[in-house]
C-alpha cells in the first residue's frame, strides 16, 4: 500500500517533463529532503512490483523509466485507487490536535486522542507538550488533570484569535494545513484524504462548519455602508473572523467585553453596521446576538487595515486628531520643510496606518502579519530614526507601543512625502572633467538627457575647485578622484567620462 506522501511524489513525477532533484521535490511538497528520500525508497519498491524503474541520477534528479503504456496504466491505477496509508508528520499532528482542543466542548481523555491520531500514548503527550508555547502566545493554557481530561483554558476572545491564527496558517507548528481565497473561501488541504485517519476526518468536519464564502458578502456590505475599502488580506481575515464568531455563538460561547467599551462603540457610525451584520449572521438560528458580540464585530472593522483613509476616521476619538496634528508638526520640523505639515497625502497616510494600529492594540486584537512586507532600506537612516521618534510620541499619547512593522510603514510614508516635496531641480551642480572640452561636453550632454532634475551643469576645472567656492553647491560629478577636503564638504559622485550604466544607477540612487 502506498502512503499518501508516496502517492503525491508519484503524481509530481508523472507530471514532470524532466528529472527533478530531491530539493525541488521537497520544496513542492513542503517536506525535508530526508522525508522525500524516505518516501522515494518506499515508492521505488512499489514501482518495482509494477515493472517500472525509478531512476535516480546524481546531479540530475529523479525520474520514471516507463513505456507510454505503463505510464497510462499507472495513471489509471492511481485515479482508481482509494486505499492509501496516511502518515502525518509530528507538526501536522500537533496542528490537528491544537484545532480539535480549541473547539472542544468538553475535555478529551488521553485514550480518545490516541484513537483519533492512531499513535502511542507517549507520542500524544510529546505532541501536546509542543503546543504550550504557541498557546501561551495567545493567552491560553493547556490543562491536564488526571481522571478528568485535557482541555484548553482561556478567554473566549483569545480562543477565537488562536483559531484565526491557526486557520490563517500563522503558527510555529509547520506549514499551514488550510488556505483561504476570495473565490473558494476556506479550504482544508488534507480534505481529500479525510477518510484515511480519524483525526483528519474530525478536522475536516470542524473546518466545514466555518462558512467563509457566506461572510465575504457581509464584509463587502460593510465597505459600502462605511464608504471605504479594506485591503485584500483584511477582507479575507474579516470573513474568517465572522465565520469563527458565528460558529462560536451558535455553540453558546460569547465574548466578555466591558460595558465602557460597548457604550463608546455605540456612539460611532460603525455600530449600526456591526449590528446589522450580527443580525444577518444570527438568521435561522433562533437567537439574537448580545451587545458584546456586536461590539466584537465593530472592533474588528475599526482595526482592519484599509486601502485608504476612511471618512470619519479622525472622529473615532478626539485624541487621534490632536495626535496626528502633533505628528505632522514634528515631521515638518524634522525635515526643515514647513510645507510637509500641510501635506494632505502624508496626513491621510498617517491616519490610515496609525488609527487602525492604535485600535488593534487598544482592543488587543490579533491580525495576520502582512505578506509580503516592503521594508525601507536601512540606508535611509533619517527616516527610520524619525519614524521611531514618532512612535515614541504615539506611545506618550496612547500608551501603545507600535510594532516594528508599523514603524516601517511610517518610514515608508516619510520617504514618499520627502520625494514629493523635495525641490524639483537642484540649484547648483558642478561637473569636473580634466580630460578636455570635448569629453566634458559629451558628459554634460548625457547627464542632461538622463537627469533633467540636475538643472544647469557648471563645468569647473580642478584648478578652480576650492572649498570656499562650494558653499551653494549641492553635488559634484567628477571623472577623477577629488581631494578629501572637497568630498567632506559636498557630495561627490565619480563617474566614467562616457557615463556607464553603473554611474547612472549611482546618481539615480542619490537623487532618490
Amino acid at each position: 500500500m502506498l502512503t499518501t506522501r508516496q502517492r503525491d511524489l508519484l503524481e509530481i513525477l508523472l507530471d514532470a517533463e524532466c528529472p527533478l532533484g530531491a530539493a525541488e521535490l521537497a520544496a513542492q511538497m513542503q517536506l525535508t529532503s530526508r522525508q522525500v528520500s524516505y518516501g522515494l525508497t518506499g515508492l521505488k519498491k512499489w514501482l518495482g512490483s509494477h515493472d517500472i524503474i525509478l531512476s535516480t541520477t546524481p546531479g540530475v534528479g529523479v525520474s520514471l523509466d516507463c513505456t507510454p503504456n505503463q505510464f497510462d496504466k499507472l495513471t489509471g491505477e492511481l485515479a482508481a485507487e482509494s486505499h492509501f496509508q496516511l502518515v502525518l508528520t509530528a507538526v501536522q499532528r500537533q496542528q490537528l490536535l491544537a484545532l480539535i482542543l480549541l473547539v472542544a466542548q468538553e475535555p478529551f481523555i488521553l485514550y480518545q486522542l490516541q484513537q483519533l491520531t492512531q499513535i502511542s500514548r507517549t507520542t500524544v503527550l510529546k505532541d501536546l507538550d509542543a503546543l504550550d508555547e504557541w498557546l501561551g502566545q495567545h493567552n491560553l493554557t493547556l490543562k491536564r488533570r488526571p481522571n478528568y481530561g485535557i482541555w484548553i483554558e482561556g478567554p473566549e476572545q483569545s480562543r477565537r484569535q488562536a483559531l484565526a491564527a491557526w486557520l490563517w496558517g500563522e503558527t510555529p507548528l509547520g506549514p499551514s494545513l488550510t488556505t483561504i481565497t476570495h473565490a473558494q473561501g476556506l479550504i482544508f488541504t488534507m480534505g481529500s484524504d479525510a477518510d484515511l485517519l480519524p483525526i483528519v476526518q474530525k478536522t475536516n468536519e470542524i473546518i466545514n462548519q466555518w462558512e467563509t464564502k457566506r461572510t465575504f458578502g457581509h464584509v463587502a456590505r460593510a465597505e459600502v455602508q462605511l464608504d471605504g475599502r479594506f485591503t485584500d488580506d483584511a477582507v479575507l481575515h474579516l470573513a474568517l473572523v465572522l465565520a469563527i464568531q458565528t460558529e462560536r455563538v451558535q455553540n453558546g460561547h460569547t465574548l466578555d467585553i466591558d460595558s465602557k467599551t460597548i457604550t463608546w462603540l455605540q456612539t460611532l457610525p460603525v455600530w449600526p453596521v456591526a449590528a446589522q451584520i450580527g443580525q444577518r449572521l444570527s438568521w435561522g438560528h433562533g437567537n439574537t446576538w448580545p451587545e458584546a458580540e456586536i461590539a466584537g464585530i465593530a472592533m474588528h472593522i475599526l482595526a482592519a487595515p484599509r486601502n485608504e483613509r476612511w471618512p470619519g476616521d479622525l472622529e473615532i476619538d478626539d485624541s487621534f486628531s490632536n495626535l496626528v496634528d502633533e505628528l505632522m508638526r514634528t515631521i515638518g520640523e524634522a525635515y526643515g520643510m514647513p510645507d510637509l505639515t500641510d501635506d494632505v497625502t502624508l496626513r491621510d497616510g498617517i491616519v490610515n496606518h496609525i488609527i487602525p494600529a492604535c485600535l488593534r492594540h487598544r482592543f488587543n486584537l490579533w491580525l495576520p502579519s502582512p505578506q509580503p512586507t516592503t521594508t525601507l532600506s536601512k540606508k535611509y537612516v533619517f527616516e527610520h530614526q524619525l519614524a521611531h521618534n514618532l512612535a515614541e510620541v504615539i506611545a506618550q499619547h496612547t500608551a501603545i507601543h507600535l510594532p516594528e512593522s508599523e514603524i516601517n510603514n511610517i518610514a515608508l510614508l516619510l520617504r514618499a512625502a520627502f520625494i514629493r516635496k523635495r525641490p524639483h531641480q537642484l540649484e547648483e551642480v558642478i561637473v569636473v572633467c580634466p580630460s578636455g572640452m570635448a569629453t566634458a561636453q559629451l558628459l554634460v550632454a548625457r547627464l542632461k538627457a538622463r537627469f533633467p532634475r540636475l538643472g544647469t551643469l557648471k563645468v569647473v576645472s580642478m584648478r578652480e575647485l576650492h572649498p570656499a567656492q562650494l558653499t551653494a553647491v549641492e553635488l559634484i560629478i567628477s571623472t577623477v578622484p577629488l581631494p578629501t577636503n572637497i568630498s567632506n564638504q559636498v557630495k561627490v559622485i565619480q563617474v566614467h567620462p562616457l557615463l556607464l550604466p553603473e554611474d547612472v544607477e549611482t546618481i539615480t540612487q542619490w537623487l532618490a
